[in-house]
């Protein structure tokens, strides 16, 4: 019998204390309503439930363990898409958010800052019947345009940054220009400022603003920068919204350095890039794979002995005359742009294709194309010729190599396993060295000498 109280006493405290660590607060430190988004920042990191209801339509959303840090923090709001939105406590141990409207059946919410911030915002809803195709050409979507609200300029040592932001989120195009030197962004479904002119003190590297309409009945504001100088980076970053971007102007200290007289340079074009997403299949997208087996393909030829730049490296946007301009200032004896297939109309498709346009490319994507088909199991769907751009203004022997068709599921695959990966790098620099006429047992000589 005392056994069994023991026992009893025991069970009690833990579960006692079991739950007792269940009930430890979170708390909401911020709600904040911006950009037709719902933003809520806590102290520790969140976790939430969500349900969709119909009549009326409502989306409900329960952060667990949590109270408000400051009961004023308690809010209603009104969207733009005539949603009413409520945040309240709900005793003993959670806040509770109703999104109440047609909108709110089509709101996403997820987490960042360490899932710490909750933002839930509209998210557009793709429905897939099994078995049925989708047009080729997407459905374009129509949002009512935003505003341009402001430009602030920022200078640190050896960096120029500006500041745009606008009230909704931003997809953007950019353009380098030359003679006089300037670089120009396209805010796209962005109305610009009622007043364009600009208040501005010249940078190092700044020396005007302009910004006005792109073209006349076009809802895009066009941003074109002055340029000081011909050697200068521009990096653009945004924030979670997308309604902030924040370009960053640069010294571009490899431009600066004299190209090497000697020695064999290869430029590397991993294609897409930034919001140019390319093929998105499978939840995986096709500018994140060409950027992977494009660094393993840079690191490979490297251990040969050659000099390797990338256009990009790393995930931004870069235009189809930024690629070509940068190719052509480094003068490389071999160009190749990677990318990955796809074909909406049919799943069934796959196969290696090597584009080239040039008479000096044709032996270098014959080179490519039988190397890819030694390594790689994945069938031919031959060498072709077309006039896409990048191969077209190349100055050098250029390539386009189209390693699989990410709308296969077979080909996807393989595009997306990191040993294929490798052995697509491997085929990439034997053709390589066989269309320079190197060695082809260099890569294994210098293995040799690293063990």
């Amino acid at each position: 019998m005392r056994k069994k109280i023991v026992l009893l006493i025991v069970l009690f405290f833990y579960c006692n204390n079991f739950l007792f660590a269940q009930t430890v607060e979170n708390q909401i430190t911020s709600t904040n309503w911006e950009n037709n988004s719902l933003i809520i920042n806590t102290v520790n990191k969140i976790s939430y439930i969500e349900s969709k209801l119909k009549n009326p339509d409502r989306l409900i959303i329960d952060i667990l363990n949590c109270s408000f840090q400051d009961k004023k923090l308690l809010a209603n709001y009104k969207s733009e898409t005539s949603e009413d939105v409520s945040i309240t406590e709900q005793p003993p141990d959670k806040v509770r958010i109703i999104f109440i409207g047609e909108a709110s059946i089509n709101r996403k919410s997820y987490l960042s800052n360490n899932d710490r911030t909750l933002i839930t915002r509209i998210a557009r809803i793709e429905t897939e019947v099994p078995g049925e195709m989708k047009n080729d050409e997407t459905e374009k979507e129509t949002h009512p345009p935003g505003k341009f609200k402001d430009l602030i300029i920022e200078n640190e040592e050896g960096e120029t940054k500006v500041i745009v932001s606008a009230s909704k989120s931003m997809k953007y195009n950019t353009y380098i220009l030359k003679n006089p030197d300037r670089f120009a962004i396209d805010l796209l479904n962005i109305l610009p400022p009622d007043i364009p002119a600009l208040k501005f003190k010249p940078t190092p590297f700044i020396a005007g603003i302009r910004i006005g309409r792109a073209a006349s009945g076009v809802e895009t504001t066009r941003i074109v920068f002055d340029l000081l100088r011909s050697d200068l980076d521009c990096k653009i970053d945004s924030n979670l919204l997308g309604n902030k971007l924040e370009i960053k102007f640069k010294i571009n200290r490899e431009k600066q350095e004299v190209v090497k007289k000697s020695g064999i340079k290869v430029v590397i074009d991993p294609g897409h890039g930034g919001y140019d997403t390319g093929a998105s299949y499978g939840g995986f997208e096709e500018k994140d794979i060409n950027l992977v087996i494009s660094e393993k393909l840079k690191k490979s030829l490297e251990d040969v002995g050659i000099t390797v730049f990338l256009t990009r490296d790393e995930d931004s946007f870069l235009s189809l005359a930024e690629r070509v301009e940068i190719t052509n200032s480094i003068k490389p004896d071999v160009f190749i742009s990677i990318h990955g297939n796809a074909l909406v109309s049919s799943r069934v498709i796959r196969g290696v294709e090597t584009y080239y346009w040039t008479s000096q490319s044709h032996k270098l994507a014959y080179f490519i194309h039988k190397s890819i088909l030694n390594y790689v199991k994945i069938p031919d769907h031959y060498i072709r010729q077309a006039q896409f751009y990048v191969i077209r203004h190349a100055s050098c022997p250029a390539v386009l190599a189209e390693l699989g068709f990410l709308s296969n599921h077979e080909d996807r695959k393989l595009l997306t396993n990191s040993t294929t990966q490798d052995e697509y790098a491997k085929a990439l620099t034997k053709a390589i060295l066989k269309f320079l006429d190197i060695e082809q047992d260099r890569v294994q000589k210098k293995e040799n000498a690293k063990q």
